[in-house]
């Protein structure tokens, strides 16, 4: 079953466009693991990777630990006669060759095939590489060494190589670890980019520089490092060629150690790279080591894994890491800096301009000592897997050892003192992928759990059965070779022939869709660590018997495509002859255009000191706020001022930053007032805290009093909670400073004629940390409920005792949930048409991702004000969250009792803060970190649903709940981000914020950000509704932290016309906030939306709602029920479309 469609020209003459060839049987049945390790006595793959330079450890000592530290392995199939062959790199003693005889048996020909590496043992072997130079269709082989000159060994297609690196230009003599292959000009040959390291600690302490090398097209090379833009020193582990952009031109990430940042040059398609590092992820790894790209979330585009050495449990972190992270992490205020953190990073694709990061929600942030990572679907289900090698000759970062050498004057002690310390075996690890971002580490499930020191890994299908096989180097060992038993899954490999393009296809992109979904795979030479795989592209089908479509892109710009192909196959696909013909691409058109605004306000960092050391979050990044002010018959965006700057309108900044605002009549005099709050824990609570209230006039605002009640404020927000005509406000306490997490007291102001008098609130008013706040009629008794975020506590479900009080309904209504609630809004997700709430979170992409997270308040030194210590919880038993050092000058006696950091990271919470202390302490846990939506059900309390992963990256910040796609049914936009977590944590800042489209049955799909158009990077904050264009289509602006304000303009929907509706109530609620309007279509179906005042976080939308409809489905009426309870009847003209205004007195 074959058919073919060619888009362009056809194949070189003589040759055909595809040969499928099928896969040999699976070459063993399956054991108790899916890989077995192949012994060398079996295979005849001998090699034993010896570290005898005795000048390691003295003149080289430093060179060694911080850069040369390991070596790789090369596969692919050097002679042509169709099996996999290996060369194996050793570190002072000879490399060797092992040619594939079939049956998994191997013949080491180092000698005959003419491979020698003259220097050794002073001059050490680190990478290899199997590469097409001369583009004649045979792999040669390139070797980075240290201290002499790099080899290049050509292959001459008789099983012999001739060393030529000399004559061709690549005969670098430097620290090189890796060669990266790529053709990044696209001429049809294959460049490369050498990476080095340290080759001198004492001349250069931070690095080398790295090399590029550009192929004049016969195998020979010009270094262009310098005109091409490739600048600076650093201490580099890996680089891949990886187009993040999807432009097709290869773009190079440069994973570096240490101080030296990881770079990521963009192809400039002119010969030149700029690096956009800060611009495309939000993070990067502080020690990079190996990196891997693979498509790991199946949504047609790469992700990027780049690994760093950060310990995989709470002990091995304490002994080591946890120090070092808490003294030099993420010590930036620049929002557009991409700071570097001590764990891994994975970068997800979302086709625009910024990358996601999801290595803690994936639950691969620290995953030990890593080396090599390398994505495969190694169980052929249609999911890429992730396979790491880990280990380090020593434990570097074990603190009580490094103090040990510390004290050793002399630096030849410290060094023996050094090479006496025991290996730091670690286990390699395994990672199944399950979909949704979740994996399953199945390292001793798979059979590869080894525990040892294990570096540069490959790939390749050593048997030709169509799975793929594993091999890896070791320390002072010889290399693993695991063969893939996989007995279930069809596959799928793919081989490339170029012709315009070079030989081998590398850098081409192969897109594979089935009835499992789509997989993409772009053949990338470089990957891991110091290593090269079989030059083929490998496909898990699972159940799938049928390639629907199989899409190859060429880097000539060919592109092929065929259907319905069978699986099981190995194909071998010829590139169309001469030159490609361009096409346009396809710009899908977004739902939203995204715009920056000349709107922002700068943040001045806290610099009071704090009596509490160890917040886990500062409180002097919560803003700007947003809101919208009606004016005019227009609407003026309000930013919320800084210390540095101040509010929109008003001339001078405050002493703290203002809290969210809120926009309402409070006087009854028709024009808009505003109440600005403030926030913060700079200050003790006073009066520099107490919320300003301006009354509009015809030219301005001017300052009214309101009663005394300073407090950092969370939310604001306006209602007729008493149904007397007039807006009442709640204000909700954020912080008390100084006191934190001890709840402030929020207060709810009921308006007496413009006069305000405070109302009592259950619990005196001490609610929790309030973060968000919504007035919503929950239980449809036509009285507005109030319902609170909060932090370390619930959502909060206040009833309205039709407005003589309310009382605390939240365990009844099922919000007894703990979290980091950050955000809520109101809407009928579920169509039922009672409401529903969407509730911001922490998320799952943060170090309390495994929660709960657990913090206690009390009194644990001599003296002092109360501190907070947070904890965390192992097999049942609680442990400190922070370092010994963190602790030790606030917890009695700590550094007396545990003065070994090993003991420290043994040691329970109980046994760090005594007994006693602990017991006298208030305990505050957050026990759900997902956001979410508390969906109402027929009979009984709201009950929690999770909202997809993405949105699960980041804290949710800002959020709105408005039909944008037109299909009747809410939707959910949100922002995301906090740069506020204290410097061990680091940055929560993986997403890019979220676009939910509803299905009106409580389920939400997120929306690509190259469909819904909404991308927002950085540390947002607000997010409001508004009419930018007054063309009646919902529009969205994002706040940010010290970053431009971002508006999203609705492009409207094709065969659809809006509606945007205005209500003119009475003169104490001249919007008519609390409003419910119903829109019914002519076919009887209906939407609905409430206006509100103040919801989400730091924000306040339009009063104005939004609806959408078919346009030939057109309008029928608007029914209304206000916030008195009154209700009216609207009828609209078939035609109507644009904004209607409604009135109160016309009900």
């Amino acid at each position: 079953m074959l058919a073919v469609l060619a888009l362009v020209a056809l194949p070189a003459s003589g040759a055909e466009a595809l040969v499928a060839e099928p896969l040999a049987a699976r070459s063993a049945p399956r054991g108790a693991t899916l890989f077995a390790t192949m012994p060398a006595a079996q295979t005849g793959i001998v090699a034993e990777n010896r570290y005898a330079d005795p000048l390691m450890w003295t003149d080289h000592y430093q060179e060694l630990v911080y850069g040369a530290m390991g070596t790789g392995v090369a596969v692919g199939d050097f002679d042509g006669d169709g099996r996999v062959d290996l060369f194996v790199v050793s570190k002072t003693e000879a490399s060797r060759l092992f040619r594939n005889l079939g049956g998994w048996k191997f013949e080491e020909v180092t000698v005959q095939a003419g491979i020698s590496e003259p220097g050794k043992p002073a001059g050490w072997t680190q990478g290899a590489a199997f590469a097409d130079v001369d583009n004649d269709g045979r792999l040669d082989l390139y070797l980075c060494r240290f201290g002499v000159p790099n080899q290049l060994f050509m292959n001459r297609g008789d099983g012999t190589f001739r060393e030529e690196a000399a004559a061709r230009g690549l005969a670098v003599v430097d620290a090189s670890g890796m060669a990266a292959f790529g053709d990044y000009d696209r001429d049809g040959d294959l460049d490369v980019f050498v990476q080095t390291n340290l080759f001198d600690a004492v001349k250069a302490p931070g690095g080398q520089k790295d090399f590029l090398f550009r192929n004049r097209g016969d195998g020979t090379f010009d270094d262009v490092t310098v005109t091409a833009g490739i600048a600076g020193e650093a201490m580099g582990h890996s680089a891949v060629w990886w187009d993040y952009d999807g432009d097709g031109w290869p773009d190079l990430y440069v994973a570096n150690d240490y101080a030296s940042p990881d770079v990521l040059y963009h192809n400039n398609r002119d010969g030149t790279f700029a690096n956009v590092i800060n611009r495309v992820v939000p993070r990067t790894p502080y020690y990079s080591m190996g990196s891997d790209l693979g498509d790991v979330d199946n949504d047609g585009r790469l992700d990027l894994l780049v690994a760093d050495m950060a310990a995989s449990t709470r002990e091995k972190d304490q002994r080591g890491m946890a120090g070092s992270r808490a003294r030099t992490q993420d010590q930036t205020d620049d929002p557009v800096i991409a700071p570097p953190l001590m764990h891994s990073a994975l970068y997800l694709n979302t086709g625009g301009a910024r990358f996601r990061e999801g290595a803690l929600q994936a639950g691969m942030a620290a995953t030990d000592w890593t080396w090599s990572p390398r994505w495969e679907d190694f169980d052929l289900d249609g999911r890429v897997d992730l396979h790491l090698t880990n280990g380090m000759i020593r434990e570097y970062h074990n603190a009580d050892l490094l103090e040990r050498l510390m004290a050793l004057e002399n630096p030849a002690d410290s060094r023996r003192a050094m090479q006496a310390a025991p290996v730091f075996a670690e286990r390699n690890l395994a990672y199944r992928n399950q979909g949704g971002l979740a994996f399953e580490e199945v390292g001793v499930a798979w059979g590869l759990g080894q525990v040892g020191v294990s570096f540069g890994s490959a790939t390749g299908d050593f048997d030709g059965d169509g799975d793929l096989d594993l091999v890896y180097g070791n320390y002072e060992a010889g290399p693993t070779v695991l063969r893939n038993d996989s007995d279930t899954g069809h596959r799928l490999v793919v081989a490339l022939q170029g012709t315009t393009s070079n030989r081998f296809g590398v850098g081409a992109t192969v897109r594979v869709e089935s009835t499992l979904g789509r997989q993409v795979r772009t053949l990338v030479l470089a990957r891991g660590y110091l290593s090269t795989s079989e030059p083929v592209l490998h496909f898990g089908l699972g159940k799938d018997e049928i390639i629907k479509t199989l899409t190859v892109e060429w880097p000539s710009g060919h592109r092929q495509r065929f259907t319905n192909l069978s699986a099981d196959q190995k194909l071998t696909i010829t590139e169309p002859a001469g030159p490609a013909r361009p096409e346009a691409a396809l710009q899908p058109s977004a739902l939203f255009t995204a715009q920056t605004l000349d709107l922002v306000t700068r943040e001045q960092p806290e610099t009071d000191s704090n009596p509490q050391a160890l917040l886990p979050f500062r409180f002097d990044r919560r803003g700007p706020a947003l809101a919208v002010l009606p004016k005019d018959g227009r609407e003026q965006l309000l930013l919320g001022g800084t210390t540095k700057d101040p509010l929109t309108g008003f001339a001078l900044a405050d002493a703290l930053d203002d809290g969210p605002l809120l926009v309402f009549e409070a006087n009854g005099d028709g024009l808009p007032d505003l109440l600005q709050t403030k926030a913060g824990t700079s200050r003790p609570i006073g009066a520099d805290y107490q919320p300003k209230l301006h009354l509009g006039t015809a030219t301005g605002f001017t300052s009214a009093p309101l009663p005394a009640l300073p407090q950092s404020t969370g939310a604001v927000t306006a209602a007729d909670f008493d149904r007397d005509g007039d807006l009442d406000v709640f204000l909700g306490a954020r912080v008390l400073p100084g006191k934190y997490p001890l709840s402030p007291r929020s207060v709810l102001l009921r308006n007496d004629g413009g006069r305000f008098t405070e109302m009592p609130l259950p619990q005196n008013g001490e609610l929790g940390l309030i973060t968000s706040a919504v007035w919503s009629d929950l239980d449809a008794d036509g009285w507005p409920d109030l319902l609170l975020a909060t932090e370390w506590g619930p959502v909060v479900y206040l009833h309205n005792e039709q407005g003589q009080g309310f009382t605390d309904r939240s365990v009844a209504q099922g919000f007894a949930a703990t979290g980091f609630w950050s955000s809520i809004v109101a809407g009928d997700f579920n169509g039922d048409g009672r409401s529903d709430y969407a509730v911001g979170n922490a998320g799952l992409n943060t170090a309390y991702r495994d929660g709960p997270a657990i913090l206690f308040h009390g009194r644990f030194g001599d003296g002092g004000p109360p501190q907070v210590i947070e904890a965390m919880e192992e097999n049942t038993q609680l442990y400190p969250r922070r370092t010994r050092n963190e602790l030790g000058p606030r917890v009695a006696g700590l550094l007396r009792r545990f003065p070994r950091q090993n003991d420290y990271a043994k040691a329970t919470l109980t046994e760090v803060l005594g007994a006693e202390r602990l017991a006298k302490a208030r305990r505050f846990d957050a026990t759900e970190l997902r956001s979410g939506v508390y969906l109402s059900q027929p009979v009984g309390p709201h009950r929690f649903v999770a909202l997809p992963w993405e949105v699960q990256l980041a804290p949710v910040q800002g959020m709105v709940a408005l039909d944008v796609t037109g299909d009747g049914h809410v939707d959910l936009a949100l922002v995301q981000n906090s740069h506020a977590p204290a410097s061990s944590l680091g940055r929560f800042s993986g997403g890019v914020g979220v676009m939910l489209a509803g299905d009106g049955r409580g389920g939400f799909r997120a929306l690509d950000p190259q469909t819904s158009g909404l991308l927002v990077p950085g540390d947002a904050k607000a997010l409001v509704v508004t009419d930018r264009n007054a063309d009646g289509w919902p529009d969205l602006v994002a706040s940010r932290n010290d970053e431009s304000a971002l508006a999203f303009v609705h492009r409207g929907l094709d065969g659809h016309r809006p509606l945007r509706v205005a209500l003119q109530g009475p003169a104490g609620n001249p919007s008519a906030i609390g409003a419910n309007v119903t829109l019914i279509l002519a076919d009887g179906s209906t939407r609905t939306a409430m206006v509100s005042a103040g919801s989400g976080y730091y924000s306040q939308s339009t009063p104005a709602v939004f609806f959408s409809f078919p346009a030939a489905t057109p309008p029928r009426s608007i029914t209304i029920t206000w916030p008195d309870g009154a209700t009216s009847a609207h009828p609209l003209s078939a035609d109507a479309t644009g904004t209607v205004v409604l009135n109160h007195a016309t009900r």
